[in-house]
């Protein structure tokens, strides 16, 4: 049902970006107007371009969450709750807060609302508790800075405890 309204909500934002694409070429473009855009003679349409559009559109919809949100591991040393405090550091310095958390999972949703605005509201990202490895849900993007930015906190150790002794 998730991957059914992501495709609808795609849909829509590429209806509405393409509606306000056509809006500037024919605000630029003097001999076009909203009422000639399909017309058969000097429309910037041809005829039956609008069902081949529609159909385009549903079908880079339908394809779109597959392609945008994804799982995937991140190996760490030890339990989410050896890092806890590491990895809520992480989503808090990328701009997330934690929505929900519960002994199997924890969720994340970003502060800003206009981000999530853009986002289409499918900004949730999901991290798995547990040993490693531990599992990221949500926007390919995302989970790629902050799966990568998990491991380098985690493999970071204290600074007095560093390797080195000190001179």
């Amino acid at each position: 049902m998730k991957y059914f309204i992501r495709s609808v909500k795609s849909f829509i934002w590429f209806v509405i970006i393409f509606a306000i694409i056509l809006t500037i070429l024919i605000m630029i473009t003097p001999e076009y107007s909203f009422g000639r855009l399909f017309d058969p003679e000097g429309g910037m349409f041809v005829e039956g371009a609008a069902w081949k559009i529609t159909a385009f559109f549903l079908l880079v919809a339908a394809i779109y969450p597959a392609l945008t949100y994804v799982r995937k591991e991140v190996l760490v040393d030890g339990t989410f709750d050896d890092h806890r405090d590491k990895i809520l550091g992480v989503f808090e310095s990328m701009g997330y807060e934690l929505t929900g958390e519960d002994s199997e999972k924890a969720s994340f949703r970003l502060k800003s609302r206009f981000t999530r605005f853009m986002r289409m509201y499918e900004d949730g990202v999901t991290i798995t508790k547990g040993e490693s490895p531990l599992i990221l849900e949500g926007a390919r993007k995302d989970i790629l800075r902050i799966s990568s930015r998990i491991m380098v906190a985690t493999a970071r150790q204290d600074d007095n405890d560093n390797g080195y002794e000190n001179s």
